[in-house]
Parts: C-alpha cells; sequence; structure tokens
C-alpha cells in the first residue's frame, strides 16, 4: 500500500495543488510552447499514475498475475473483504480510466474531423478564392470580420469579405500568418485532446484547468510564429480591428474552428506590444525549465519506489 499512496501523494500534487499555481504563473505567456508542453505532460502523467494507482490498490491479485505468471494467482488473494474490496476498485480504476477517457477521446474526434470535414465542404462550395499567394485561403460572404482556419482536406484558411475590407494588406498578411501557424503547430489535434479529458473526467482540477489554459496559449503560440515572420505590431493592429467588428457583428465560425481574434484579444495584443514577452526570455525558459524537471523527476521517483516495493 506504500506504493498507493505514493501514487496518490503525486496526484494530489499534480492534478490538484500544481494547476492553481502554474495558471497563476506569468511565465506561460512568455513561453507558451513551453507551457503547453508542460500542460500536456501533466495531463499525461496524471493519467498515468491513475492507472498505477489502481494497479498498486489492485496489489496482491496484480503481483501474483505479474510476477507469478498466472500460476495459482488466485491462492494469493486473502479472504478479508476490505483486501477484497481494495483489489476491485484498484482494478476498476486501471480499467475504467483508460477505457473512459479513450473512449469520450475517439468518440470526439470522430465527430470533430465529421464537423472540420463538412465545414471544409461547405466553404468550398459557398466560398472563392482569393487572390492570394496562399491556395488554402477562401473568402465567404458575412459582414462580420473574421479570420479562422479549419483543419480538414489539407487545411483552409477561411476570410470573410468583411475582413477582406477591413485590414489593410499587411494586417492580411498577418493575420494569415497566424493562421497558418495554427494549421502547422496541429493545435485543433492539441484541443480535441485537452477537450476529451476534461470532458472525460471533468471532476479533477488539472484536465479542467488544462482546457482553458491550453486554448490561451496555443493562440499566444501561434501570435510568436506569426510575429517571426512580419512585424508584431501589424498583427496587434489586424487583431484588433477584428476582435472590435466582432463586437459588433455576429460571429462566424464553426465549432472547433481557430479564430485569429479568439482567446483574451486584449492580453494578446498588449503582449505583442511588449517586446520584453512576446518572444520569451530566458528567466521565462528557466522557470519552465524547473517545472518540466519536476514534472521528468517526480514521476519517475514515484515509479522507482513502487516498482521497488514490488520486487
Amino acid at each position: 500500500m506504500t506504493g498507493a499512496a505514493f501514487q496518490a501523494m503525486y496526484l494530489l500534487v499534480a492534478a490538484v495543488l500544481a494547476p492553481p499555481l502554474l495558471a497563476r504563473a506569468r511565465w506561460p505567456i512568455r513561453a507558451p510552447r513551453l507551457a503547453i508542453g508542460l500542460w500536456l505532460g501533466m495531463v499525461v502523467s496524471a493519467l498515468a499514475s491513475f492507472v498505477f494507482l489502481g494497479l498498486e490498490l489492485a496489489g496482491t491479485a496484480v503481483h501474483a498475475l505479474i510476477w507469478q505468471c498466472c500460476v495459482r494467482w488466485v491462492a494469493h488473494l486473502s479472504p478479508d473483504s476490505l483486501r477484497v474490496l481494495t483489489t476491485v476498485a484498484g482494478a476498476a480504476i486501471a480499467v475504467g480510466v483508460p477505457l473512459r477517457v479513450s473512449t469520450v477521446l475517439l468518440r470526439n474526434h470522430l465527430r470533430w474531423r465529421r464537423r472540420q470535414q463538412n465545414h471544409v465542404a461547405a466553404v468550398d462550395l459557398l466560398g472563392h478564392r482569393v487572390g492570394l499567394r496562399d491556395t488554402s485561403a477562401v473568402a465567404i460572404d458575412h459582414a462580420c470580420p473574421a479570420a479562422y482556419c479549419v483543419a480538414a482536406h489539407g487545411g483552409r484558411i477561411v476570410l470573410t469579405t468583411a475582413a477582406l475590407k477591413m485590414l489593410s494588406r499587411a494586417e492580411l498578411a498577418a493575420v494569415m500568418e497566424h493562421e497558418r501557424a495554427h494549421l502547422r503547430g496541429r493545435h485543433h489535434y492539441i484541443m480535441c485532446f485537452t477537450g476529451s479529458v476534461a470532458h472525460a473526467m471533468a471532476w479533477v482540477p488539472l484536465f479542467a484547468e488544462a482546457k482553458g489554459a491550453v486554448a490561451r496559449l496555443v493562440e499566444m503560440a501561434a501570435d510568436d510564429a506569426a510575429a517571426r515572420q512580419v512585424r508584431a505590431d501589424v498583427l496587434a493592429r489586424g487583431l484588433a480591428r477584428l476582435a472590435a467588428g466582432r463586437v459588433e457583428n455576429a460571429p462566424v465560425a464553426g465549432a472547433g474552428a481557430l479564430h485569429a481574434s479568439g482567446g483574451d484579444v486584449a492580453e494578446r495584443i498588449n503582449r505583442l506590444l511588449d517586446s520584453g514577452t512576446a518572444y520569451g526570455s530566458k528567466s521565462a525558459y528557466g522557470a519552465g525549465a524547473c517545472w518540466m524537471l519536476g514534472l521528468v523527476a517526480t514521476p519517475s521517483a514515484v515509479c522507482v519506489a513502487t516498482v521497488s516495493l514490488w520486487c
């Protein structure tokens, strides 16, 4: 049971105590890609810990299955009702958690892919190619200025006619670079993963917190990628124009699309205009490295302790 206590302590720290601290930290906005990796690593490690906790609680039965090669494992089960109950609970956790998460993830991914494909088909049917170098850019008639990307059939960058009229050529190029960064970074798949885990186990603070945090950080990561190709102030101006247009008009885009003016636009614009935060800093990467070290070292120590106790 000592191994189970180690796993439970790690889950308490990683899934309950750490998420609020990471959400309040300031370094992630200066190194969003590193922060996204950290959030995803914490989610995956917490899921793995749930499985190990279930295996450890199953205790005697699992030990016999693994180390006795299925020989007389029933004889190792204690008749004590509490131990039997713990074994059943552990097996339920070890099997139920990955089964629940994988089922929800598969269902949400299939639903998301179908919506994306339908959206691309509708855009290709109703829209028209715009006179830009990017052949994936499609314009649709709509009064709300918007720019977003859809990740299906090679990806599409969708622009409304209102956005084409509102944005200057430089601002349009900056906004499109932001959308290309989303497609290159496979941000849609990251969002689908975190959203599915949060839906499957909404009662775990880490998973609920990771969904919103990652959604905010992928926008900043796309901003950084775009700002390496175009001027940051031009991108900020384009985002501000799109955000103002969305306030005045009904928004456009289907579920699962990533808007250029999505997330906390005011925070993103201030970040782009502040040269000290737009591209990261040594202190931000140092803080992120410390978090990463803790993420790697703690589960490793827990696994070593658990295996040593099993042996």
